[in-house]
């Protein structure tokens, strides 16, 4: 199975209990699997809201430089989690971003 990476987020609402709960996931019976997970998901949405409840914490989630050019970086953190098709899709699309920026340097 391929490993998925952690976004910032991720390792904001998760924590060595919870990955240790989804460690211990397949080794249960089936019967208690489902409450298990159930279990470690409302952990997981507990751990989110008591983040957003913190201000300084949203606001460190949410540092992306507002001058940066914001869609291309977010595409570029996109790609990691893209097949390869994907990827070639969101390069795609930076090179149109790349065209239109250049368009409105040489026009304006």
């Amino acid at each position: 199975m391929e490993q998925t990476p952690f976004t910032s987020f991720d390792y904001m609402t998760q924590n060595r209990q919870l990955q240790m709960m989804k460690t211990i996931l397949p080794y249960m019976k089936e019967a208690q699997k489902k409450q298990f997970a159930i279990l470690i998901k409302y952990m997981e949405l507990q751990n989110t809201i008591q983040i957003f409840s913190q201000e300084d914490k949203v606001l460190s989630m949410c540092s992306v430089d507002e001058e940066s050019n914001n869609m291309v970086a977010m595409i570029n953190d996109l790609r990691q989690f893209c097949s390869e098709k994907e990827q070639e899709t969101l390069d795609m699309l930076i090179n149109m971003f790349s065209m239109l920026e250049t368009y409105e340097t040489i026009f304006s």
